[in-house]
């Protein structure tokens, strides 16, 4: 792994109290403990940057409140979430980087712990409060052990609806009774029925169930088949864990550490769901079709108090030369058109694409002239999808005058600046579902807690004279 092999955006356990959870940030006063339960938690989320000065120190920041881990106070070792900046000068009590220190050998062992690089102690977490701070007596060796999980390989899926696998042969799975036993066989080609429904149960540390609306059993892992033949919930071989391959397809892995995939037997378990492949290949590759109809988000709430803005740089929107050949100081009318781009992303932990119509009626924020964000910016309500990239495009006529030296010319320019900015939300979602026939369709309100809208765009804009030259 690069920076030792850290992901870029993880949650963390504690191999000291492996059944505490994951470490997240305290909303009330930003201090890192061990105890969320969920892997999927918004306030278990770390996105780990790399640092400047050097590439083994990393500055972890929770991304939903865009806060870096860091001594709270000078003269205490207790660590909180709480910079709104990175900070890289390691004479600062206030230093936000650390040093992942690799304790685990071998491929797949990636235990570690942190090194608070400022003052060179270990982090660690009180075994009493499960509050996180930095032990400099060296009492602490063989403490402070974590393991952390790749957000980025996960995949969440979405439990508001029934859903549908489909598989590389573009038919979906479905329930198969094949010599008594309830089998699952890729070859339907219609999503909504009995048949091809499957109903997710999401498991905290990222596992899931899976029943079968046909057979109204767990999928189980049995040999050399995937079968629908238990409701018990403690069996271990019904639990399955998604990886993302891509935005909309995920591989299986089954309680014996192999995918799912369609097993090309011959006669009738032709096509069969098996837990077989040692590794995701096309075979154990599906797509989630969510079975709903229309999604309605709305509602939003910014978390502007958590609003960052990032990778300020220059930007010119027009330039030209202006030439006075005359023999006195004139001032010269400028008129212009530029391109004004604008680009924003709503995103959520949900990150795969489910092939679910989805309107966002919701303001769109923007960097503002003082590099603040600007809520109020514009607006929009329109089908969108999750976590893609959309724009805005405006020509803007700009008019004013530019002082010119006789004998002289002058570069006029129009220039500001270009930046970023994240924002957290909050939102109430509407969803009308897609029941099995004969009931009707159905409409689902849930609230929303994991939203990040990302915006690009230009500001503070001023007409400048860039260089004068005589003729």
């Amino acid at each position: 792994m690069a920076v030792w092999g850290l992901p870029k955006v993880m949650a963390i356990k504690s191999e000291d109290f492996k059944e505490k959870g994951y470490i997240y940030r305290k909303d009330e006063d930003g201090s890192v403990a061990l105890g969320e339960e969920s892997v999927f938690s918004t306030r278990a989320r770390i996105e780990v940057e790399q640092s400047k000065i050097d590439s083994k120190y990393v500055h972890l920041r929770f991304s939903y409140s865009n806060r870096y881990m860091q001594r709270t106070v000078p003269w205490s070792y207790a660590i909180a979430a709480v910079g709104r900046t990175p900070q890289e000068d390691t004479s600062d009590p206030f230093c936000t980087l650390f040093e992942p220190i690799r304790v685990g050998v071998g491929l797949g062992n990636n235990e570690f712990y942190f090194i608070h690089v400022q003052s060179g102690g270990r982090l660690v977490v009180d075994s009493t409060s499960f509050v996180f701070y930095v032990d400099i007596t060296g009492s602490s060796s063989l403490q402070g052990h974590l393991r952390p999980v790749d957000l980025d390989s996960l995949a969440r899926l979405p439990v508001r609806a029934n859903v549908a696998f489909i598989g590389s042969t573009a038919h979906y799975i479905k329930a198969y009774l094949m010599g008594n036993v309830n089998h699952f066989q890729l070859s339907s080609n219609v999503p909504h029925d009995a048949y091809s429904r499957h109903q997710v149960s999401q498991m905290p540390d990222g596992h899931v169930q899976l029943t079968s609306i046909y057979w109204n059993t767990l999928w189980r892992s049995s040999g050399l088949w995937i079968i629908g033949d238990t409701n018990d919930q403690t069996d271990p071989d019904t639990l399955f864990m998604p990886f993302k391959i891509n935005a909309t397809t995920i591989a299986l892995r089954a309680s014996n550490d192999n995918f799912c995939d369609r097993r090309l037997f011959k006669d009738m378990f032709f096509n069969c769901i098996t837990p077989l492949s040692p590794s995701p290949t096309a075979l154990a590759q599906f797509q989630v079709e969510e079975l709903v109809i229309l999604s309605r988000v709305g509602n939003v709430r910014y978390q502007i108090e958590y609003a960052r803005v990032i990778d300020e740089e220059p930007y010119s929107g027009w330039s030209s030369t202006v030439v006075n050949d005359g023999e006195v100081d004139l001032d010269f009318a400028v008129s212009f058109t530029y391109q004004d781009l604008k680009e924003y992303t709503f995103a959520r932990s949900f990150s795969l694409e489910t092939g679910v119509p989805t309107v966002i009626d919701a303001a769109l924020p923007f960097v503002a002239k003082d590099a603040s964000v600007d809520e109020a910016a514009s607006r929009i309500n329109a089908h969108l999808q999750w976590n893609a990239t959309n724009t805005m495009t405006t020509m803007v006529t700009v008019r004013g005058s530019v002082q010119v030296p006789a004998k002289s010319s002058v570069v006029a320019s129009y220039v500001g600046k270009r930046a970023t900015c994240n924002v957290p939300f909050y939102y109430t979602e509407t969803d009308t579902i897609n029941n099995l026939s004969p009931t009707p369709n159905s409409v689902a309100v849930s609230e929303g807690v994991d939203g990040l809208y990302t915006a690009t765009n230009c500001y503070d804009f001023e007409l400048v004279v860039e260089k004068t030259q005589a003729l």
